[in-house]
């Protein structure tokens, strides 16, 4: 526990800030409010991240962003994140989730250099490995595995 919490104290050291609000696409409903400490690599980005619904649930987490290609105004990726997670309900539950996502960064505005407001759209796949459940809600008529991600980001760089 002393482990993750020095972690997460200096996770401001690797490099940017991102802040997002809306369906994640590392932890999606379990976290509409994040914020993710960034780090650049060539292949795309590495991060560790906190999230929270209304404090009612949330979590934390580590991940890898894989840009297929990048634009000015758009930038197709590819994350895989892992997490736990907690849900404070009249059933207290908890987790270790996986998630990955097909998605779309969208360049709304630029100020200062690099300081961006981005709009995010994909689709997301979770799963619990703790508790051998899927981490999505399912929707009349389409697949049990696969939820729509939004959301808009804050990336002070």
């Amino acid at each position: 526990m002393k482990k993750i919490i020095f972690i997460l104290l200096t996770s401001h050291l690797l490099g940017s800030v991102d802040y997002s609000i809306g369906l994640s696409d590392k932890i999606n409903y379990v976290g509409v409010f994040e914020k993710t400490w960034v780090k650049e690599q060539d292949y795309g980005e590495s991060y560790r991240f906190m999230a929270s619904s209304f404090l009612v649930m949330g979590g934390l987490g580590y991940g890898r962003k894989y840009h297929l290609s990048k634009s000015e105004r758009f930038t197709p990726y590819l994350t895989l994140s892992g997490f736990g997670y907690y849900v404070l309900a009249i059933n207290g539950n908890g987790g270790l989730g996986v998630s990955s996502t097909l998605g779309v960064d969208v360049n709304i505005l630029r100020w200062k250099e690099n300081n961006k407001l981005i709009f995010q759209f994909g689709v997301l796949a979770a799963y619990d490995i703790l508790n051998g459940q899927s981490l999505i809600i399912e929707g009349d008529g389409g697949p049990s595995f696969l939820m729509p991600s939004f959301n808009l980001k804050l990336s002070f760089r």
